[in-house]
């Protein structure tokens, strides 16, 4: 089973963190001291951190370990998931494999399908794979995650890293399409993004937002598609208003106030 930490109140809500790849769940640290209130389950994805002799398979097969992670330590419908990134297309799978699991999610840095020139991405994955792990590019990505104080934290997760994870799920996000599932899941859902990030995600926000009935969007201004790390205190208040659903009108009160 995939390696989680739960902590935090024991009667407060569960907040649940999905990564992104190359790191492992100790990214969320600053997001979760601002949300102290609630309880949160932390875990790391196959090939990542605690999980690393996990072998990653694909979205689906994680998406299914995440569901069992949870359905073992919360034994509540109060859930609430939050992914960035590869954390966020985990975790879109969750919520339509197991429509009932979760009662919110907020996903950010997810593009809906549709990437142009797969096969130069699957060729930088590839060049990039073996390096991840390593301090000089991991350092390098700790700057395009936004992290801005422990960027030793953030090299010692990188290098917990397996590079044919890091591969095969960088690969599989390549390859992502929005999936077709039979029945819309019951999960009241949110994308979000920083006004910095790719263009190809920025314009997949409406896509999701017709996609799902009942969805939301909003976006983080002047901040990348790290922005967890830029602005922890930003994106923790738009995970609590998703989740009190108040997005987007709270998310342009928090930036303009």
């Amino acid at each position: 089973m995939l390696h989680a930490t739960l902590d935090g109140p024991r009667d407060a809500p569960v907040i649940v963190f999905l990564h992104a790849v190359g790191t492992s769940a100790w990214m969320w640290r600053d997001v979760v001291a601002e949300l102290a209130d609630f309880r949160t389950l932390l875990i790391d994805l196959p090939g990542h951190g605690m999980s690393r002799d996990i072998p990653w398979t694909s979205l689906q097969q994680s998406a299914d370990q995440v569901a069992d992670v949870i359905n073992r330590h919360v034994p509540t419908s109060d859930v609430h998931l939050v992914g960035l990134s590869l954390g966020s297309y985990v975790g879109l799978n969750v919520v339509l494999r197991h429509p009932a699991l979760c009662a919110t999610a907020l996903f950010s840095g997810i593009h809906p399908g549709g990437m142009p020139r797969k096969w130069l991405m699957k060729c930088v994955s590839a060049l990039a794979a073996p390096l991840a792990p390593r301090p000089a590019f991991a350092r390098r990505t700790a700057r395009m995650m936004g992290a801005q104080t422990d960027i030793n934290g953030f090299v010692k997760a990188a290098g917990q890293t397996r590079p044919a994870a890091f591969r095969r799920a960088t690969n599989d996000v390549v390859d992502f399409d929005i999936p077709t599932v039979a029945h819309a899941p019951e999960t009241r859902l949110a994308f979000v993004s920083g006004s910095r990030e790719h263009p190809l995600i920025l314009a997949g926000l409406e896509s999701f937002r017709n996609r799902f009935d009942g969805s939301v969007t909003a976006i983080a201004n002047d901040l990348g598609h790290g922005w967890a790390g830029e602005d922890p205190t930003l994106f923790a208040q738009f995970v609590r208003a998703h989740i009190a659903a108040r997005l987007p009108e709270a998310a342009k009160d928090l930036q303009n106030g």
